[in-house]
């Protein structure tokens, strides 16, 4: 292997940054991960660096031998810019964070995207979706996103945002997301957001039983008694409460499940990809919503566009952010050549 066909991947998130040194078969060679201890963007900039060179110590291998550098974000990168115009959870607006790297390694060639366009490019190059060419890649966890790749080629919109899949319309002038706008699928099958939902229906049942001079709510028993407290109420809380008879967490996951599988026909029907693969924490940690959102794309996407379709889990798990961020440093060096 020559060391010139080697790159650095980076999957910065809003608490932990990871690295790794990755060859052109996607295989990890050396990596380092560790937590941010600042969200100033000139000291998660130093971070990047540090910890791309200590995966490269890892892997043997100088850092100056690297062939390029990606860095996945999550957050909209404006597209031609490497600008982040929105990273909410570092808290981030419009930080010229590509520029703040290079200046940190100003020889190496460098590219910034989505964390979830790096993922599915991941798990099209080593995972469940290696040598797929219309392949969507849809992660549940604390929010909601999609990488989408078609014809064999990234897909990110002339402004960087196609995978927001969690920012489309579901339910119009409903629950308020973090984007502020109303009604979005985020809003409803995020872990935050769907927590939100459970505490604040929780709270309502809990005001009707003291005006009903009631020591407990007949709706939500069972949530609270796992939970404690409303304020403790987490999405996988919700699903061992519904495995135990809880109504209220029984609906709520089968509604955002209901929403989520809506919003995946209409995606596949529109979009025809060959493979979908469906992770996330919230969404593999429940059943229960991923039984729902199955049966809605087996009821409402088009049948030709279904038949043509294979639904799998991604393989790569945190692997796919690091492997996909190198190796699309690396296309886009070849494509700029």
């Amino acid at each position: 292997m020559k060391r010139d066909e080697l790159y650095v991947g980076v999957d910065l998130g809003g608490t932990n940054v990871r690295a790794a040194v990755v060859d052109l078969g996607g295989h990890v060679l050396g990596q380092e991960k560790h937590r941010l201890l600042s969200r100033e963007p000139p000291q998660v900039a130093e971070a990047v660096v540090r910890a791309a060179k200590t995966a490269c110590g890892a892997a043997g291998m100088p850092f100056g031998e690297m062939k390029g550098m990606g860095v996945g974000v999550a957050g909209w990168i404006e597209r031609g810019t490497g600008m982040v115009m929105n990273a909410p959870n570092l808290g981030w607006r419009e930080v010229p964070f590509l520029k703040l790297v290079q200046a940190r390694a100003p020889r190496l060639p460098m590219w910034i995207g989505n964390d979830l366009s790096v993922a599915a490019w991941g798990e099209r190059a080593a995972g469940a979706g290696r040598g797929v060419d219309d392949l969507i890649v849809v992660l549940v966890g604390s929010g909601v996103g999609a990488g989408i790749i078609l014809g064999g080629k990234l897909h990110e919109g002339v402004s960087g945002v196609a995978g927001e899949f969690g920012h489309i319309l579901v339910h119009p002038g409903g629950r308020l997301c973090g984007c502020g706008q109303r009604g979005c699928l985020e809003a409803y099958a995020g872990g935050h957001n769907l927590a939100a939902w459970a505490r604040d229906d929780l709270r309502i049942a809990m005001a009707a039983a003291r005006a009903a001079g009631e020591r407990h709510p007949a709706v939500g028993r069972k949530l609270l008694e796992i939970a404690g407290e409303p304020d403790k109420v987490t999405a996988a809380a919700m699903e061992r409460a519904a495995h135990e008879g809880d109504e209220l967490s029984r609906r709520l996951l089968e509604e955002a499940g209901n929403l989520l599988g809506v919003a995946l026909s209409n995606l596949v029907t529109v979009l025809n990809p060959a493979r979908l693969l469906l992770g996330g924490g919230v969404l593999t940690g429940s059943p229960r919503m991923m039984r729902a959102a199955m049966e809605q794309i087996d009821a409402h996407t088009s049948k030709a566009a279904r038949k043509a379709l294979k639904i799998s889990a991604p393989e790569l798990g945190e692997q796919a952010g690091v492997v996909g961020a190198a190796l699309l440093a690396r296309a886009s060096l070849a494509q700029a050549a």
